[in-house]
């Protein structure tokens, strides 16, 4: 019988091609994935993606969803939650959870050291991978995704709201990680190889979500 793991899961580019990578090795088996929320508008909180989308999108890939809802997301806050989730997660017999991680060293350790104090590991699937082959990945294995997020102090707004194509790439400043590893953008997937069905959704018509330097491209289901 193959371990249980839980997935972090946003809904973006690097969450699916680690999950893809996941399911493409067959070594674990995926129990649920795992989003934060923020709870005043219900929407994940670094991609601002409302979560009925990504109920849609774990329907579609076929694994269960489990919301962490925060009021701040303060680090106190997020390392209380999580606690509290992976107490349950324990009970059910998970002690692993996987991440999307591509590089930052600092982000690793904090993760490993939070989940060591509760007995858990972590695991990345995509650890040291090569940002722009994996951006040509998402590409040839035919996922579809769209930038909802901007960093403006990294990257032009222009990119916001656009498909992720292999023009979307090489478009990009060289200064700017391919997979947006430094949080130059987020994604959300709506479909590929591990979606049973694609997920509905427009984007609404008022303009972008401003939060000081971010800008957000709201989307909302059909």
């Amino acid at each position: 019988m193959k371990e249980k793991i839980a997935v972090a899961f946003s809904g973006g580019k690097d969450s699916v091609m680690m999950l893809h990578r996941l399911m493409e090795e067959n070594q674990y088996e995926i129990a649920c994935l795992i989003t934060t929320v923020t709870d005043a508008d219900q929407k994940t909180t670094s991609h601002k993606v409302d979560t009925s989308l990504l109920e849609l999108q774990a329907q579609s890939i076929g694994i269960p969803l489990r919301k962490m809802v925060m009021s701040s997301f303060t680090a106190a806050e997020f390392e209380e939650k999580y606690g509290e989730l992976m107490t349950q997660l324990k009970q059910e017999g998970i002690t692993k959870i996987a991440y999307g991680d591509l590089f930052l060293e600092d982000v690793k350790e904090y993760k490993e050291e939070l989940f060591a104090r509760h007995g858990f590991s972590l695991i990345l699937p995509l650890w040291k991978e090569n940002s722009k082959e994996l951006a040509e990945s998402l590409v040839s294995l035919g996922y579809k995704a769209m930038t909802v997020c901007v960093d403006t102090a990294q990257l032009s707004d222009s990119f916001l709201g656009r498909l992720l194509t292999q023009e979307f790439f090489e478009a990009l400043p060289p200064k700017v990680d391919v997979c947006g590893e430094n949080g130059e953008y987020h994604s959300f997937v709506y479909d590929g190889p591990i979606f049973s069905f694609p997920v509905q959704f427009k984007v609404q018509e008022e303009d972008a979500y401003i939060d000081g330097r971010w800008r957000y491209k709201q989307l909302c289901t059909i």
